[in-house]
């Protein structure tokens, strides 16, 4: 599935810059001209990059928005820049990349690829691989209990438990990887739970060692590959 980008900008000058810049990566281009229109956008889709031409009116606030709301917190964000808004400022209002007006084709080219890098990055971690495993959890300062795994991925784990978890709480994992012979030890998070014994959960101490076999384990499956579909393990199925 292609990258998607939106641009909010009325500048005819930025928009064939910005247009001739992501073909070079392959990314598709939806295109806005008021901030209103971009705001409400940006509330029902979901964006691999957002890039704000902050002579726009009322743009500043759509790219601090991006970061207070669910959909589009973690894309990756442009500012468009005049003498207006100066680069702290961009920064400060959560931007990744900031590129002076009027754009230079080369500089604009080298920030997208860089960008893309950033998002491929992002996607790799969160690539959902459907296993059959076993594991257990340890949870409640100590209460082990048998789980099965149902998808793995660099960010997390989907699990299906004896009882209900605690979403929020601390977990203590120990599975073995289909074709490993050492056990994985893991530290993370409960980022959802079901009443069925299903949950989610989010990595937060991974040891260097594991990091390693995991990603390795995952390459030699080609999962690693940026052609594939990417789903985030810790999500609510």
């Amino acid at each position: 599935m292609a990258l998607q980008a939106l641009l909010l900008s009325n500048d005819p000058d930025v928009l064939k810059t910005i247009r001739r810049a992501l073909d070079t990566v392959n990314i598709d281009l939806q295109v806005c001209h008021n901030a209103e229109e971009a705001g409400h956008i940006l509330k029902r889709r979901k964006y691999d990059s957002v890039l704000v031409d902050c002579d726009v009116r009322n743009a500043p606030a759509v790219l601090r928005d991006l970061r207070k709301g669910k959909s589009n917190k973690s894309c990756i964000a442009f500012a468009l820049i005049n003498q207006a808004t100066t680069i702290q400022q961009a920064f400060e209002m959560g931007a990744n990349f900031v590129l002076d007006k009027p754009l230079a084709m080369d500089r604009t080219i080298r920030s997208v690829r860089a960008a893309q890098g950033l998002i491929m990055r992002e996607r790799r971690r969160y690539h959902r691989y459907l296993v059959n495993a076993t594991g257990t959890i340890i949870v409640d300062a100590g209460t082990e209990l048998p789980v099965g795994i149902t998808n793995i991925s660099e960010g997390g784990i989907s699990i299906e438990c004896v009882r209900c978890l605690d979403e929020g709480g601390a977990a203590r994992l120990r599975f073995l990887l289909p074709g490993s012979k050492k056990p994985l030890e893991i530290k993370g998070e409960i980022a959802w739970a079901g009443a069925d014994g299903r949950a989610g959960i989010r990595f937060q101490v991974l040891p260097v060692a594991a990091k390693e076999e995991l990603e390795e384990w995952m390459g030699k499956r080609g999962l690693l590959s940026n052609g594939a579909m990417f789903i985030n393990a810790t999500a609510h199925a």
